[in-house]
C-alpha cells in the first residue's frame, strides 16, 4: 500500500516536532515530509515522484512567507491541485481572507495544547484518506475557534 504524503512547511523546528509527535501511530499509512522554508518546499515538490496528498503551510516564515508559497503552488499546473491548509498562530480575519482568496482549503489556528493538535492531525489523516472537504467542515463545527474552511 502506498503511503499518503503530508508535506509540512514550517520554519519553527519546535512546531514541526509537535506535528510529528501528533502523527505518532500513523507511520504505516502516512509519511510526513518536513521542510523549513518556501524555497525548500518548491525544491522538494519538484523532486518528489508523487505529489503530496496534503500540504500544511505555515503563514509566517522569513524570506518567502507562506502566502507567497501558496500563491506559487496554486499557480503551478503540476502542484495546483494539491490541497493546502494554511496554519498560523492568529485567527485574524485578514489572514483567513487571504488564505481563502489564494486557494487554500482551510486555515488552522495552531493550538497551544498538544492534545488539540493531535486531534486535528488525526482528523486531517482521516480526511486525506476519505473526503478532506467533508472532514474539514466537520472539524470546523467541532473546533470553530481553530478551523476555518472555505467552500
Amino acid at each position: 500500500m502506498n503511503k499518503k504524503i503530508i508535506l509540512l512547511v514550517d520554519d519553527d523546528c519546535d512546531d514541526a516536532e509537535f506535528f510529528k509527535w501528533a502523527m505518532k501511530g500513523t507511520e504505516e499509512t502516512f509519511a510526513v515530509e518536513f521542510v523549513d522554508s518556501g524555497d525548500a518546499a518548491l525544491n522538494l515538490l519538484s523532486e518528489l515522484e508523487s505529489l503530496p496528498d496534503l500540504i500544511l503551510l505555515d503563514a509566517g516564515m522569513p524570506k518567502m512567507d507562506g502566502w507567497e508559497l501558496l500563491r506559487l503552488i496554486k499557480q503551478d499546473l503540476k502542484f495546483g491541485n494539491v490541497p493546502v491548509i494554511m496554519m498560523a498562530t492568529s485567527n485574524g480575519s485578514k489572514g483567513i481572507g487571504e488564505a481563502h482568496s489564494l486557494g487554500a482549503e482551510a486555515y488552522i489556528v495552531k493550538p497551544s495544547d498538544f492534545n488539540a493538535l493531535k486531534l486535528i492531525m488525526q482528523q486531517l489523516c482521516i480526511g486525506v484518506q476519505s473526503n478532506l472537504k467533508n472532514t474539514l467542515e466537520s472539524m470546523h463545527s467541532n473546533l470553530p475557534e481553530n478551523i476555518y474552511t472555505f467552500s
